[in-house]
């Protein structure tokens, strides 16, 4: 299976390649029914740390790159009523050694853990339409049951004017995965079918989706006296969609998109609520109102191969089980932008809550049958746009104080930007300062693992307890941040466009309450070139 997608997006990024050599007369003759879009991508990162002689360096070097080429081709109103479209990418970076790493040697990739290169194909499908019914088969994305990605079937039905009914089923490609290489590590299997309408004032679907994932997990949960976990069985997972927009007035929208989970590893829960209310005062006077609700999906046996241990390489042990915890957060949200011709204030402020679903899963997040990891969040922010006003200049303003879970920080940003020559040039540039201070900055850790007379570890202190240890346990920060940024664009015809994107990051931390600072300096530099036909 694997061996016949990675062929296939092969044939892809050639056919790709061979459109984009043919030049613009190849593409003047067949624009009416050939699109396509061919881009390369490349990103360097350096990062060093200049630290005082009585501070130990936390910090590389580290020096981080990748290459990437995507190439996207969309064909319709082909012979027969056939429909193609077709999106794929090549990302090339560093390897992950295990050898090397067991040595001591640093292993960074574009890519985490895995490293090595990625071959994904996004879209890869035909459909051919017909009077009532459509056909499409291929490496699908069904939008309207939750983004689900599927290699297999859907068929289409327009039943009754303004309403389309579709059928889908196929195998089930791990959600998580980045390459065809990943995209199977267990055969899994996925079916649904949905329902959509379209109106003036309404539009939507409704959808209802079963998964057979039949693998075992990577373990369970982190249990300190025995790292391996009790392996377990993740057979099934089912849910329904229901994503609505409604414009009841001409200055009152409503639009909400709801995940509810009906089987699965963590049993019925509302896996995502997202809420939107837009209303208009006027011209000049825009009021959001937002709700959020997100509970994290995470199907362990697609993530298993994630959480391997990369510090001891200890076998059938796991690092870190947090990325499969299901984790909830509830997000409250209002702004309201004022404008006046090219000017517009805003003001926008958020509440965050957070909780997992079985703390018991973690002995760092409870104490004595308590959960003890702070819960709430939020930020407030204003600002100032301006569009033009001063000799066609984008000029920006703003200032964020952000309490998050266990840290409090003050930023401020300034950006501008101009355009010349009817938009085929332009440059923005960027400024921001950020303050940062950890709750309980400074108190010391408790100790985590005693160790035995034969020196095997124990969890007898696993446990943090008392005010601030949590912070200092993760590691506390006292510092500022310093970032200047400046983009660069071009579009010298309609179908090239390239930019160019530098980052300077000085990250500035006390090492202790009496030490001096340490600086570590980032820089970043992004290039992207871009054909377009």
């Amino acid at each position: 299976m694997i061996r016949r997608v990675r062929h296939f997006a092969e044939v892809t990024f050639f056919l790709a390649f061979l459109l984009t050599s043919s030049g613009a007369a190849f593409g003047q003759d067949l624009k009416d029914h050939f699109n396509f879009r061919l881009s390369l991508s490349g990103m360097y990162l350096g990062e060093m740390q200049a630290s005082p002689s009585n501070a130990q360096s936390d910090v590389g070097p580290v020096q981080l790159g990748y290459g990437e080429l995507r190439a996207v081709l969309d064909g319709r109103r082909l012979p027969g009523g056939f429909e193609v479209h077709l999106d794929g990418r090549v990302r090339i970076t560093g390897d992950f050694n295990t050898e090397s790493a067991i040595a001591g040697e640093d292993q960074t990739s574009a890519r985490g853990y895995l490293g090595g290169r990625e071959y994904e194909v996004r879209q890869a499908w035909v459909r051919r339409r017909g009077d009532r019914f459509d056909f499409g088969f291929g490496r699908l994305m069904i939008t309207e049951a939750d983004a689900l990605k599927l290699d297999g079937a859907r068929v289409w039905w327009r039943f009754v004017k303004h309403w389309d009914l579709s059928a889908f089923a196929g195998f089930y490609p791990d959600p998580y995965s980045r390459s065809v290489t990943t995209d199977y590590s267990d055969l899994t299997f996925v079916g649904g079918a949905d329902f959509s309408y379209t109106y003036d004032r309404v539009w939507g679907s409704f959808s209802g989706v079963g998964s057979y994932l039949g693998g075992n997990d990577d373990g369970g949960a982190l249990v300190p006296t025995g790292p391996s976990g009790s392996p377990r069985t993740e057979n099934t997972r089912s849910y329904i969609t229901w994503t609505n927009y409604v414009r009841f007035f001409d200055w009152l929208d409503l639009y909400h998109d709801l995940v509810l989970d009906v089987a699965g590893a963590a049993g019925v829960q509302m896996t995502r609520a997202d809420v939107m209310v837009t209303a208009r005062a006027g011209k000049h006077v825009t009021f959001h109102l937002g709700y959020d609700h997100l509970s994290a999906l995470a199907i362990e046996m697609d993530l298993r191969r994630l959480l391997n241990d990369r510090g001891n390489y200890l076998a059938n042990t796991i690092e870190n089980n947090l990325t499969v915890q299901r984790t909830a957060r509830d997000e409250g949200r209002a702004q309201v932008e004022v404008g006046w011709k090219k000017l517009s204030f805003y003001g926008e402020g958020r509440v965050r809550h957070r909780a997992i679903v079985d703390p018991k899963d973690d002995p760092q997040f409870v104490n004595a049958g308590e959960q003890v990891a702070p819960s709430l969040a939020g930020d407030a922010t204003i600002g100032l746009r301006d569009r033009g006003s001063l000799g066609g200049m984008r000029l920006g303003l703003w200032a964020t104080y952000l309490r998050d879970y266990r840290s409090e920080n003050a930023l401020v940003g300034f950006d501008f930007g101009r355009s010349f020559r009817d938009e085929k040039f332009s440059f923005d540039a960027q400024i921001v300062y950020a303050r940062t201070r950890d709750q309980g900055y400074g108190l010391g850790c408790p100790l985590y693992f005693t160790t035995t007379p034969t020196g095997t570890p124990s969890a007898s202190a696993l446990i943090p307890t008392g005010p601030g240890s949590l912070s200092s346990c993760f590691g506390g920060r006292d510092g500022s941040e310093y970032e200047a940024g400046l983009t660069l664009a071009t579009r010298p015809t309609e179908h090239w466009y390239a930019l160019l994107d530098y980052r300077l990051v000085i990250d500035q931390s006390q090492v202790t309450q009496t030490a001096n600072t340490s600086n570590i300096y980032t820089n970043m530099l992004m290039l992207r070139l871009e054909t377009r036909y």
